[in-house]
């Protein structure tokens, strides 16, 4: 059902239209917006769409009353789905050489390494933050969502499209790769895990995505390709613990329990595909972890054939689709993707 003419650019901007766009695959508006466009109009559309204005703050670096009064930045939500968006954005103006896109690319990471700076000077000065502004999921900075796609999409500008590194651009790269491969916490066996999970310590798909892109774009920043390894890695080891005998990954592992969570959920697999499908995109054949992350690759690939619906998509519950309320956009992107990427290449 897959062609390959779905090249790189087109899926990973039906992953865009999946979680902006089209919430709902019925969604009338969307289906007349991009019915009958070409594949060039629908990239120009969907990227024009995420062009919002931006301003920078003001930064006042005074008394409290300053702080308290300094005008504050307007940019988008620091948050994974964002770091996806400006990821894709970029490789959309590889297409279109829109400058509005990259531009705009470059103006969020630069508004949010500034705001990220103005907050470790007033904690440092005063004790204290007035307001986060946005970015309060990079200030906790407990876990893989709150930096790793972000992270992805600031490198992947900075080494493919000339992005200017400010002082406080530069601070913020380095203490995203820090938390990365020093402070997330990891196994015994240099797993990543989330020792603070809500129900128990746990294993979680999405943190191949949230974790690769970064490591594979860090280690080419770093020249250290002791952080592509650790890539693969992570790959093994969570097929270890996520991936069913059919190919499909559960979403999560309970630690402590040593028990797999109840279901094999579509975007956690999603998730997995678009990470696995990035590192392959780089790592070398004659890489000695190669041949086992492409095992993993398309024993994960073929297990999915089999739950195709008949629409093309897949279910939100993958392998029970009577528990889902009828097919889903994202997590069929995100295959798409993923499947095209490895019969183009």
């Amino acid at each position: 059902m897959i062609s390959v003419k779905y090249k790189f650019l087109f899926v990973l901007f039906l992953f865009i239209l999946s979680l902006d766009i089209a919430q709902e695959r019925d969604n009338k508006d969307s289906t007349k917006l991009l019915k009958n466009r070409s594949l060039k109009e629908i990239i120009n559309i969907v990227a024009g769409h995420q062009i919002k204005e931006q301003w920078d703050g003001e930064y006042k670096k005074g008394n409290w009353d300053s702080v308290k009064t300094s005008k504050p930045p307007k940019f988008a939500y620091w948050s994974y789905p964002t770091g996806v968006t400006l990821y894709a954005m970029q490789r959309a103006f590889d297409i279109l050489q829109d400058k509005r896109i990259i531009n705009y690319v470059e103006k969020y990471q630069q508004i949010a390494a500034n705001q990220y700076e103005y907050l470790r000077w007033q904690k440092y000065k005063f004790g204290t933050i007035y307001k986060l502004h946005g970015l309060g999921k990079l200030w906790r900075l407990s876990m893989l969502d709150d930096c790793g796609a972000m992270g992805a999409a600031i490198l992947e500008s900075v080494l493919h499209h000339n992005a200017k590194v400010t002082p406080n651009l530069q601070q913020l790269i380095n203490i995203i790769g820090n938390y990365v491969t020093k402070v997330q916490p990891r196994l015994n066996d240099g797993t990543f895990w989330r020792p603070e999970s809500p129900n128990s310590p746990s294993i979680w798909a999405d943190d191949l995505y949230m974790s690769l892109p970064f490591l594979v774009k860090w280690s080419e920043y770093t020249k250290d390709e002791s952080f592509l390894t650790d890539a693969t890695r992570q790959i093994i080891n969570f097929a270890l613990y996520l991936q069913d005998d059919d190919g499909i990954w559960y979403h999560g592992y309970y630690v402590e329990k040593k028990e797999r969570t109840c279901c094999k959920w579509g975007r956690g697999n999603g998730w997995v595909a678009v990470a696995v499908a990035e590192v392959l995109s780089v790592l070398p054949e004659n890489h000695p972890n190669y041949k086992k992350v492409l095992e993993i690759y398309k024993k994960q690939m073929c297990g999915l054939k089999k739950y195709q619906a008949n629409d093309g998509l897949w279910h939100q519950v993958i392998n029970h689709p009577e528990l889902s309320f009828g097919t889903e956009t994202s997590c069929s992107a995100q295959f798409t993707y993923a499947i095209a990427r490895g019969i183009n290449r």
